[in-house]
């Protein structure tokens, strides 16, 4: 998952901060495939986000593409709800992401054990920086550095 979601500081923060769809550098068809597409909860029923990862998938969006504007489209509805604190908030979209992950790489075929590992923002950038030079994503990167260092 390759954004960032949630406040500076959770105890003093006064939002959810939630990434946006224009924001994202989509194609113009994945820009169009994000119009046509139901956005909020809704997405949080399996059927509906099984039908729009096959969707986003069918119109060429790469996996990670895939999690981040499911991400984006999802967060500004959890965001907006009045009854729930900015930590439930920020759980609940990382619960949502962590799901919506797992179903986009396992509709993809990868038979992998998926890790989810907070970062630091300094290192984060280090990796995404390490990767870039190797022509990497990120994910490629980091799991050839975890193979070399367990061999």
């Amino acid at each position: 998952m390759a954004l960032w979601l949630g406040a500076a500081d959770v105890s003093s923060a006064a939002a959810l901060e939630c990434p946006e769809i224009i924001d994202l550098k989509t194609p113009p068809l994945g820009a169009l495939i994000d119009s046509l597409l139901p956005k909020g909860t809704i997405l949080a029923q399996p059927e509906q986000l099984a039908t729009v990862i096959t969707l986003m998938r069918e119109h060429g969006l790469s996996s990670n593409d895939t999690v981040n504007h499911l991400i984006a489209m999802y967060c500004p509805a959890v965001a907006a709800e009045t009854d729930l604190s900015v930590q439930e908030k920020i759980t609940r979209v990382r619960d949502f992401a962590a799901e919506a992950s797992r179903m986009v790489f396992t509709n993809n075929g990868v038979d992998d054990v998926i890790f989810d590992v907070p970062l630091n923002p300094a290192l984060a950038e280090q990796v995404r920086e390490l990767a870039g030079h190797a022509g990497v994503p990120v994910e490629i990167w980091i799991a050839k550095v975890v193979a070399a260092a367990v061999r």
